[in-house]
């Protein structure tokens, strides 16, 4: 595995003013001197080299940086901290279309930086959920910290927002548009129940059930039908209603459901869960379309899933034994104290599968790469890594 490739002229950004409703969001990667060629992006958390980042990760007394590594190397630092109005969680920022995109809220405002600089803010009290970036428009998905409730906003204006309920947890693309979807409590004379919803764009799509249904795990849409992870009292095992057909999903007769998530398998649907013998002993599995694709001896959910081409990618972090890698039929067994820490710590590029790995004791952090690794030259962690196509405009 080739990381370190021939130097690449990265022009940045520089004395950008805060700008609301930008659409013209501007790539990180904007010159490149191979055009034409994928790009391998990395997303962590730099502390300077006599930092013990394990025992201590507070940016304010160490100077973390959130740090953009393009074929491993540096390539832009942005300083983390409230001062800075960039969050120190990791599950705040994304890297989109080229650009690294954060995310910070406190004392009722919320910012939004591109590269760093300033890109919105709006009056808000909110834990970010999801960002999507399509068409030069960035799409925020957040909840409420207290109440319950959620918004979301396009360019940092206000499309939809909820004082109730909650949402799935992430954005998916069907077709053209941009989606999520969420649940509201419904309180009748009898009971307090909950209806659900798929949202396409802006358009709000109430999605019904019938009675026996009484369970639903997960929902999202495909092809513009709504999909969901049911279970219903005439057959106690999840199955997965599309449109109106009903899919087992194969899970052991002798098993119960503990969790479960639905994910887009290119023309299918996939389904990733854990489940529960009557002995105790529990797995995980991953479906596709209800066929049974693989299960895997341990209880803990998947960390990271990706479907590429027909196959299968994912990873196990550890828990008290080694973590699990898997990559289109092969199992691979993580590196020794390592895991992974971020929010897309795995991608696929060419049919080969890339996972971004962060040590549980201080070293450097590991491209990990079809059984192979590279050792990245920063003290610190990784959350994500990605493929971009550098062009020439």
């Amino acid at each position: 595995m080739t990381l370190a490739l021939p130097a690449i002229v990265l022009i940045l950004a520089c004395g950008i003013t805060e700008v609301k409703n930008e659409t013209n969001l501007t790539p990180v990667l904007e010159e490149l001197d191979f055009p034409n060629r994928t790009v391998c992006c990395v997303t962590g958390f730099e502390y300077p080299s006599d930092c013990d980042w394990v025992a201590d990760r507070n940016p304010d007394e160490s100077k973390c940086s959130l740090v953009v590594l393009v074929d491993a190397v540096p390539r832009l630092r942005v300083p983390v901290g409230d001062g800075y109005e960039v969050s120190r969680d990791y599950a705040d920022h994304r890297f989109l279309g080229g650009g690294l995109y954060t995310y910070f809220c406190k004392d009722g405002m919320a910012v939004v930086r591109r590269n760093g600089a300033p890109l919105f803010r709006y009056e808000a009290d909110e834990v970010l959920v999801d960002m999507f970036l399509k068409g030069g428009d960035l799409h925020i998905l957040a909840h409420k910290t207290s109440g319950g409730g959620f918004s979301y906003r396009k360019n940092g204006e206000l499309v939809l927002e909820k004082l109730t309920g909650e949402t799935f947890g992430r954005f998916w693309e069907d077709g053209d548009r941009v989606c999520f979807s969420f649940r509201q409590p419904v309180t009748t004379s009898d009971e307090i129940s909950s209806r659900y919803y798929v949202v396409y764009d802006s358009n709000v799509l109430h999605v019904p059930y019938d009675s026996d249904v009484f369970q639903i795990w997960d929902i999202m849409s495909h092809g513009g039908h709504p999909c969901s992870l049911v279970t219903s009292e005439n057959d106690t095992r999840p199955y997965l209603l599309k449109g109106s057909q009903r899919k087992s999903i194969g899970i052991p007769k002798a098993a119960s459901m503990l969790s479960g998530n639905l994910f887009s398998a290119e023309n299918k649907v996939g389904v990733e869960c854990t489940y529960m013998y009557s002995d105790g002993m529990c797995e995980s599995g991953i479906w596709v379309e209800g066929s049974e694709y693989m299960r895997f001896e341990t209880d803990r959910s998947i960390s990271s899933l990706c479907y590429r081409d027909g196959s299968t990618y994912c990873v196990v972090n550890p828990d008290e034994d080694a973590g699990l890698i898997y990559s289109a039929g092969e199992f691979y067994t993580m590196p020794e104290n390592y895991q992974c820490m971020g929010f897309q710590p795995a991608a696929v590029n060419q049919g080969e599968l890339y996972v971004a790995l962060s040590s549980r004791t201080g070293e450097r952090p590991l491209i990990w790469h079809e059984g192979l690794v590279d050792t990245l030259r920063m003290n610190g962690y990784v959350c994500s890594v990605s493929f971009v196509e550098a062009e020439d405009d």
